[in-house]
């Protein structure tokens, strides 16, 4: 009796703390940068969400100009790597912090995955915020595609590789 009480009471406990919803919160007609910012920040906080494996903690890009990361992707996100799933589903939410040399955030950005967004980017919705969430960039994000096209077998992410 009292172990089926723990086993319901821990069950209870991880369902309101899980991280990195398992649905997408926006569909691509509603989505913008200003909705994911309260959904990210507030409605379900990012830094609850798990660290790419293998990315875990604060780290060098190895891509240019190295600069210095923490990346936090949602559970849907976290399934796909994991299990080499080759592309991220609807719902999926990465989220890089980028750091100054004295270990303070400067910029975070963000990739979003809302199906029928923007086909050629393979759904993506790009965003780059200030730490107080002023928006630099949204949307479909060219200049960040031109860069990511080199990886687009892997569903524009250089982070590790998601397929099998």
């Amino acid at each position: 009796m009292i172990c089926s009480l723990i086993i319901a009471l821990a069950a209870m406990f991880c369902m309101q703390h899980k991280t990195g919803t398992a649905e997408a919160p926006f569909p691509s007609e509603t989505i913008n940068a200003r909705k994911l910012w309260e959904y990210m920040t507030k409605e379900n906080p990012y830094g609850r969400y798990p660290a790419w494996p293998g990315k875990e903690g604060i780290y060098e890009s190895t891509m240019p100009p190295g600069d210095i990361l923490r990346l936090y992707v949602n559970d849907l996100a976290l399934d796909t790597i994991v299990n080499k799933k080759g592309m991220f589903p609807n719902g999926s939410l990465l989220i890089k912090e980028i750091y100054t040399e004295e270990k303070k955030v400067s910029l975070l950005t963000v990739m979003y995955k809302a199906k029928g967004f923007n086909p050629k980017g393979n759904d993506w919705y790009w965003v780059k915020y200030k730490p107080d969430g002023e928006v630099k960039l949204e949307g479909k994000g060219e200049v960040c595609i031109g860069c990511h096209v080199g990886v687009a077998d892997n569903d524009f992410v250089f982070t590790g590789n998601i397929r099998k």
